[in-house]
């Protein structure tokens, strides 16, 4: 059974997905005059994608991000979720999420992958039936399409919100210098990269990254990415997007090689600059470095099942309707 698939478009960029939590773990952007660039971060072999605890390149769902609590509360229902040890929140479907899963092959061609996962009724604890598609595309001209395809079944409503945990190290995944001890390969720190956010408002979060109060304004605050700048500091950060025609996020690398810019149909983008990296990557080959790579995953916000008074729309699927998401992301290269 093949556990791996390999997508080029005609300029040469090239992905891998693993079936293993429908995970994209590799993208190799064309370069002039030089050889593809690797962006992503990735494994040397299956086990250590199974062994990382960093949610490394993979789809997660059914719920990206925290619930709080560790259960589901709406209309006087309440539904127990399954969380890790020592947690008081779910993190990202908990243990066994779709991102532990290995997805079932749907379609396979030259320019497109189509994997599918069925979550039955009760799954990490969430009500109903989920039917679920994510296919990764490569329309051209330096583009990575991810479409999220999802229908309910049953009697409940669920809230549903998937996403893809790829992160991103623009200056090339392997352009380090080999150091002796512990560290291994030393990176480019990710916090040095240029970013640019489509986003006017944060979420306040306390120090389990869950919500500390409604979005607030970011204009002239430590998160307030509008114009491009260094990222130059910790983020485990979610922003409520402004949409429109604007990308979700603008990254660039150091040596202004490769850009890209990400465009969603979901409201928010959690901004993860992989601070804890190494713990989450022990025992893997490579061991990543704190701060190697940053995670961009266009989402809802932290907990919004619980808040459907904020500004975004209603997370909540009803029984017989069908999620549709897009993530698309631009490479730029010179």
């Amino acid at each position: 059974m093949t556990d791996r698939w390999t997508l080029t478009d005609a300029d040469g960029l090239q992905i891998q997905v693993l079936r293993y939590g429908a995970s994209w773990v590799s993208c190799r952007v064309p370069l002039a005059n030089e050889a593809p660039r690797e962006v992503l971060l990735g494994f040397d072999d299956l086990a250590s994608q199974r062994r990382n605890r960093g949610y490394v390149g993979a789809t997660v769902g059914r719920w990206a991000n925290r619930i709080a609590g560790l259960e589901l509360r709406r209309g006087g229902q309440a539904w127990p979720l399954a969380s890790e040890p020592g947690l008081t929140h779910q993190l990202h479907g908990g243990p066994g999420g779709f991102h532990q899963r290995d997805w079932t092959l749907l379609e396979h061609s030259e320019h497109q992958l189509r994997l599918g996962l069925h979550s039955p009724d009760g799954d990490q604890g969430f009500p109903g039936a989920l039917d679920v598609e994510v296919r990764y595309s490569l329309p051209g001209h330096g583009a990575v399409q991810i479409d999220f395809h999802a229908r309910l079944q049953g009697a409940q409503a669920c809230p549903v919100g998937l996403t893809n945990h790829a992160y991103f190290q623009l200056d090339g995944r392997g352009r380090g210098e080999q150091t002796a001890g512990e560290g291994g390969l030393r990176w480019q720190d990710v916090r040095t990269q240029t970013l640019q956010l489509g986003a006017s408002q944060a979420l306040p979060l306390d120090g389990s990254g869950l919500p500390a109060g409604a979005p607030a304004p970011v204009s002239g605050g430590a998160l307030d990415y509008r114009t491009a700048r260094l990222i130059g500091q910790p983020l485990d950060q979610a922003f409520v997007l402004d949409g429109g025609d604007m990308p979700a996020a603008r990254l660039q690398s150091v040596d202004g090689r490769v850009a890209l810019d990400l465009y969603t149909s979901l409201p928010a983008l959690q901004v993860y600059t992989g601070h804890y990296l190494a713990p989450c990557t022990q025992g893997c080959h490579p061991q990543w470095p704190d701060f190697s790579a940053v995670a961009l995953e266009p989402q809802y916000l932290p907990d919004s099942p619980h808040h459907p008074e904020w500004p975004q729309p209603d997370c909540w699927l009803e029984p017989g309707q069908v999620w549709v998401h897009r993530n698309r992301y631009q490479f730029r290269s010179r």
